[in-house]
């Protein structure tokens, strides 16, 4: 009898241990979403509670967005800009432009280590975001400055913004290398492309260099938390339907794996195509 009920009682335990568990970590993976196509409608962001837009978006959308709870990042680089951006005149005035982006055309980078940059986004730049309704930044471009040396200068540049808007959301792309130099500073970290490259899922060596990085920041910053893109080439997509993406039959394996891979490793999923000018239909 005695041996009996210790049966039950593991049983018990192991059920509700890992039920407990699944639930302490619901992975959702339409719940976050990327999309730069200003034009797409704030009523087809419904499914989703936490989106990256750019900041050109509509203010009466962003607002409409906000009613309904959502978390809205409007994009911002910290190493280039467009030459149709508002303050792309100032870049060129204070003379800071470094070089033309050869793989964006119409984008140049910018010279991050001289402290006119840091002072025009701080001053300027991210205040008008703010003005727009964004309730959270979106930092693009960490992975550039590592490559350019200008790493340092970017983690001075998020701490400025952190201290200056103490209130806002920040999600810091990729940068991954220098994370443990920023974790501090930022709310959420995306891990782009982590787990497919070229339409192909890489392997599983290149995925575990990137979570043992997101460790690390995640050991100095508890409270960091991690989403994750991967992109599937355009050319798996039928077409758009109601600014959607169709899957081709050939390609719904695939982003069944990636979302597999990105909840294996806790991260808020996200699947799309490169030019995130469409919402997922799938």
């Amino acid at each position: 009898m005695r041996s009996s009920l210790h049966f039950v009682f593991l049983v018990f335990l192991f059920v509700f241990t890992n039920g407990r568990g699944s639930a302490q970590n619901p992975i959702q993976p339409k719940r976050f979403i990327i999309c730069y196509n200003p034009e797409v409608p704030a009523a087809e962001f419904a499914p989703y509670t936490m989106l990256v837009v750019d900041y050109a978006y509509s203010p009466d959308a962003v607002a409409e967005l906000r009613r309904q709870g959502k978390l809205v990042f409007g994009y911002l680089s910290l190493a280039k800009v467009h030459q149709q951006r508002h303050f792309a005149s100032d870049v060129q005035a204070i003379g800071i432009e470094n070089e033309r982006d050869p793989q964006f055309p119409g984008s140049v980078r910018v010279n991050a280590a001289d402290p006119k940059w840091s002072e025009l986004l701080v001053q300027v730049v991210v205040p008008r975001i703010k003005k727009l309704g964004f309730n959270g930044i979106f930092l693009d471009d960490l992975d550039d400055l590592k490559k350019r040396k200008l790493e340092k200068y970017g983690v001075a540049l998020i701490h400025e913004i952190r201290q200056a808007n103490p209130e806002i959301k920040l999600m810091a792309n990729r940068g991954l290398e220098y994370l443990a130099d920023f974790a501090s500073h930022v709310d959420f970290v995306l891990l782009e492309s982590c787990f497919v490259l070229d339409g192909q899922l890489r392997k599983p060596a290149d995925s575990e260099w990137a979570m043992d990085l997101l460790k690390v920041g995640k050991r100095i910053n508890p409270k960091l938390q991690a989403v994750a893109i991967d992109y599937i080439p355009n050319a798996a997509t039928q077409s758009t339907v109601n600014n959607r993406l169709v899957l081709l039959p050939s390609q719904k394996h695939l982003v069944a794996q990636i979302r597999d891979l990105h909840a294996k490793h806790g991260l808020l999923s996200c699947v799309s195509t490169e030019d995130l000018q469409s919402l997922p239909g799938f």
